[in-house]
């Protein structure tokens, strides 16, 4: 598939919702899963499951701004 035509629009929003996830683990150190936070990733409890998440979030959130950076300069 071709997706020269794409919007930039279309990877800046991913790219922005994914590194402010990453960012925001980063800096309150948790990820409440539901709104009663009976369920929650934190570094100290389960650090196999934060870690993957940050690094995962904070890639494609890269990735997709380095993508939309190349449709606004082409």
């Amino acid at each position: 598939m071709n997706d020269i035509g794409t919007p930039a629009w279309r990877y800046l929003l991913p790219g922005a919702l994914f590194l402010s996830l990453a960012m925001y683990m980063l800096v309150t150190g948790e990820l409440a899963i539901d709104k009663h936070k009976t369920m929650t990733i934190t570094r100290a409890a389960s650090p196999f499951v934060y870690w993957p998440i940050v690094a995962a979030s904070g890639f494609l959130g890269v990735l997709a701004l380095r993508a939309a950076w190349r449709r606004l300069i082409a």
